[in-house]
């Protein structure tokens, strides 16, 4: 049977089409990349896919007018890094569909960079440059605040330091408030966390945390980003559990002699809890005003109960009896790694808490003299 032309001009329209579709696509999922690069002097940039481990996607050749050209194509949006020397490169964050274009001054990389066609990488480069812009006035107050210290009219001085010093950080902090707020789904937010703190804005970033893992649920830094998000919240619940007036939370650790030894056994005594280490200077430094409190104390209804960082058992063991500690000691020898950090969030040592004969705690992180009155004050 032979096909007549109304057939035929189908089928020529169906694989039209079906080309025309397969290109589109193609065209969706790639990246224009080139550049102009000032001052030039090298000959090639090694273009890499970062994550847990870096890909090499391709080394791209500079002309002698320093121009580069590449395209490539990707699935999903992702952290890229166009290397000129180990030293020197510059971070993007590239989208399939985009056109971008890198220009910069090679004598001044960061400073002279400018990056269009990429959203995410303009993001970022505002917000550091914003970073960088406003710590460098900070510290420009802070020191003429050291240099006046001496000055006659330092108070008077110092109080204008600080009010600008203030001004500036509000200024930034709530820029960058203001920016995740409107952008909780940037991967630009990533750079963020050592300049605005998770801790002191977990809310914010609970919530740009959501739309980052729903957006880029396999992209190894928004796992990462998800994983502090996860501590700082344990962390959070575990401060509230172990502020002043709430009660103790129970454990049971191995003391020296590998006996079980649980903090309830303690209940009828007003308790300190030690969280220290061997291999912690300013714990080690810290032990005479414990040493006395006990030596004072102990037979008034008091007693301690050191909780030890430590991960090798004979420095453990070794400190406590070079040191004469008498009190109970216990430890799981996992270091950061205790079951006790996450149970009383322990982010420092030494650390104490101190326990009533209820096992509440009456106050935290009490050292020295003002830990002694303190116990002193309790056993009256």
């Amino acid at each position: 049977m032979t096909p007549n032309k109304k057939s035929i001009s189908g089928i020529i329209c169906l694989v039209l089409m079906m080309a025309f579709t397969t290109a589109f696509a193609q065209l969706k999922n790639e990246v224009n990349l080139k550049g102009t690069l000032k001052n030039n002097t090298y000959p090639s940039l090694t273009l890499y896919q970062i994550g847990k481990d870096p890909n090499k996607i391709a080394i791209i050749p500079v002309d002698k007018d320093g121009h580069f050209a590449y395209t490539l194509t990707l699935n999903v949006t992702d952290f890229y890094k166009l290397e000129f020397d180990k030293n020197n490169f510059i971070m993007l964050i590239l989208q399939a569909g985009e056109t971008v274009e890198v220009t910069t001054d090679v004598n001044d990389l960061m400073n002279k960079l400018v990056v269009s066609g990429s959203k995410q990488t303009s993001q970022v480069i505002r917000n550091q440059t914003l970073i960088a812009y406003t710590k460098a006035k900070m510290d420009s107050i802070s020191n003429l605040s050291s240099q006046n210290l001496t000055n006659p009219k330092s108070d008077s001085l110092l109080k204008i330091y600080s009010s600008q010093y203030d001004k500036i950080n509000t200024f930034r902090k709530n820029a960058l408030i203001d920016f995740i707020q409107n952008n909780k789904s940037s991967l630009a937010i990533l750079f963020l966390p050592e300049a605005l703190k998770i801790d002191e804005n977990l809310d914010l970033y609970v919530k740009a945390d959501s739309a980052l893992f729903k957006k880029y649920p396999t992209n190894f830094y928004v796992q990462s980003f998800h994983g502090q998000i996860e501590a700082s919240k344990q962390k959070l619940v575990a401060a509230k559990l172990t502020s002043v007036g709430a009660l103790a939370p129970d454990f049971t650790l191995p003391d020296t002699s590998n006996k079980k030894v649980s903090l309830s056994s303690f209940k009828g005594k007003y308790l300190l809890i030690d969280f220290w280490a061997s291999w912690c200077g300013p714990c080690m430094r810290e032990l005479p005003n414990v040493q006395k409190i006990y030596a004072d104390f102990s037979k008034k209804g008091f007693d301690i109960l050191g909780v030890s960082l430590d991960k090798d058992r004979k420095s453990w063991v070794n400190a406590i009896i070079t040191k004469g500690l008498p009190w109970t000691q216990v430890s799981d020898l996992k270091y950061w790694q205790s079951m006790v950090v996450p149970l009383y969030a322990v982010e420092a040592i030494p650390l104490t808490v101190l326990l009533d004969k209820e096992g509440r705690i009456i106050a935290k992180n009490l050292r020295g003299e003002e830990l002694y009155k303190k116990v002193e004050s309790l056993v009256k």
